[in-house]
């Protein structure tokens, strides 16, 4: 992906997403879903165009309900700060 394509594939993501849901992931989260969005991307043949709205917004909601949901993120950082204690 060179730059202008990273750009408006960015673009495109934080209109669908908003900044808030964004800002408010934690970095696993964060790292999930770049890993989801660049698949998509890839499955895409690396066309933005063809990459809908609601495709976006499903790898978000895979990343944030089913792979890294907020309990899961909850009980990582509870455990982090027992191990640290």
């Amino acid at each position: 992906m060179n730059k202008t394509e990273r750009e408006n594939y960015a673009r495109k993501v934080l209109d669908v997403l908003g900044i808030e849901r964004l800002k408010n992931l934690h970095k696993l989260q964060k790292q999930s879903l770049n890993n989801q969005l660049q698949d998509l991307f890839e499955e895409h043949n690396n066309v933005i165009e063809t990459i809908t709205d609601d495709e976006i917004m499903g790898r978000y909601e895979l990343v944030t309900q089913y792979i890294y949901p907020s309990d899961f993120i909850e009980m990582s950082e509870i455990l982090k700060q027992n191990d640290s204690t």
